[in-house]
């Protein structure tokens, strides 16, 4: 596989692979770039989980006491999971 190079600054790009999204960064400049394909990966990546999200908060909804809600806002506190796409940019 040929190395890329990073039109910024001439360097040897890296290829780092998450979640079936192939990024090239350059490692000095911190620029990132996609291949054909990649951004609509990403797209569906974010899109996907936000769907997932809203669909854990409607069900939540229905059914909470008071020691549930005490419970929640200390998680959202402290405990918030990460997201995927920041996730993805953390190199």
């Amino acid at each position: 596989m040929p190395l890329l190079i990073s039109p910024i600054d001439g360097s040897t790009m890296r290829q780092i692979r998450r979640y079936g999204i192939e990024l090239d960064v350059c490692p000095t400049s911190g620029g990132v770039w996609l291949d054909k394909g990649e951004l609509e990966k990403l797209v569906t990546l974010v899109s996907d989980e936000a769907s997932e999200a809203e669909a854990d908060r409607s069900r939540d909804r229905g059914h909470r006491d008071e020691d549930e809600d005490d419970f929640d806002q200390n998680r959202r506190r402290g405990g918030k999971r990460r997201s995927r796409f920041m996730d993805i940019f953390d190199f």
